[in-house]
């Protein structure tokens, strides 16, 4: 019998602890920052948060943040912002785009 390791939702999240993420929450609202922590209620710390427009331009900067889990919709691995100012970067990756694991 073949066994194949799945990937549950908290060991994603742990693979992205101290990573740049999106994080969608109820009303639309999205924050791009570092994961620094959570917890089983999917309660965030971000670090560097800062609230994007739908455009997914800077809208406020927020510095740290805790994002109360009952409010997510969606948590996302990103591109590091440092990486957008380097030469040679797509236009997906400038954009904020999720990068595929």
């Amino acid at each position: 019998m073949d066994m194949v390791t799945k990937l549950k939702p908290l060991d994603i999240l742990n693979k992205s602890l101290r990573s740049p993420v999106i994080v969608r929450i109820r009303g639309a609202r999205e924050f791009r920052g570092t994961l620094e922590g959570y917890d089983l209620h999917m309660n965030l710390v971000l670090t560097d948060a800062e609230e994007l427009n739908g455009d997914a331009i800077v809208k406020e900067l927020m510095g740290e943040i805790l994002v109360r889990g009952d409010n997510v919709v969606y948590i996302s691995p990103t591109v590091k912002k440092d990486a957008e100012k380097d030469e040679g970067k797509s236009k997906s990756e400038e954009a904020g785009e999720k990068e595929s694991w």
